[in-house]
């Protein structure tokens, strides 16, 4: 009986080039400006990092020599973007076991009341939409599986969940109230839905976001969800 060839082994994965990448604040300032999940040119992300553009165009090569980032052309203007959502996800995680950062007060208060995380929702808002969506049945398990009614409920709101590769739905440690909220597609649905609706607005130059009036109307007649007031 012939022998069955043993299965090739696979080195085990290095993540010492990452980790040393990452090992900059500046880099990880420039990551946290693209953690909104838009493309930024180099410019804004050399603001952002309080660095020149020069030192912010090496970072930006070395972020991407690791595939933490890509850059894209907008006409003559290249800009910049996470390389994916699994990006974001390391981003959060590591950010939810790191020493808190010393962030001015006021802004500090406005990433953890509502964010956007990559492509969803995060920070107080995102966590407790999340539990609401849990308590009514429409996310299941800890992997928080969407039910019919929930993907229903956004289609009928113009917010319906497309097709794609990534997962339907998972669950996301938030790094600020250190538990989960609802990232995957359909997390980036309701984030869709809420900025589409003007529920939520972006606060300029951050990833922060503000629930507006009717924002705060519409969440507790459509999903029974209270937040404090004066964010």
């Amino acid at each position: 009986m012939p022998r069955r060839a043993a299965p090739p082994v696979r080195p085990a994965p290095d993540i010492t080039t990452i980790a040393r990448a990452l090992a900059d604040a500046s880099r990880v300032a420039m990551l946290d400006a693209l953690l909104d999940g838009a493309a930024h040119p180099i410019g804004e992300l050399a603001r952002a990092a309080e660095v020149t553009a020069q030192t912010a165009t090496h970072h930006v090569q070395l972020l991407a020599a690791q595939r933490l980032i890509v850059s894209e052309r907008a006409g003559r203007a290249h800009r910049v973007r996470l390389a994916g959502p699994e990006v974001a996800e390391l981003l959060e995680r590591l950010a939810a076991l790191a020493e808190p950062d010393a962030l001015p007060p006021s802004r500090l208060a406005r990433l953890r009341f509502a964010r956007t995380c990559y492509d969803h929702l995060a920070g107080l808002l995102g966590v407790v939409v999340t539990g609401a969506l849990v308590e009514r049945g429409w996310l299941v398990g800890d992997a928080l599986a969407p039910s019919a009614e929930l993907l229903a409920w956004l289609a009928a709101r113009g917010a319906a969940v497309p097709e794609g590769r990534r997962p339907l739905a998972r669950a996301c440690l938030d790094w600020s109230e250190r538990v989960p909220h609802v990232a995957g597609r359909v997390g980036a649905a309701l984030a869709s839905l809420f900025l589409a609706r003007r529920w939520v607005v972006r606060v300029r130059g951050d990833r922060a976001l503000r629930l507006s009036d009717r924002g705060r109307a519409e969440l507790a007649r459509e999903l029974a969800v209270t937040l404090p007031t004066g964010r």
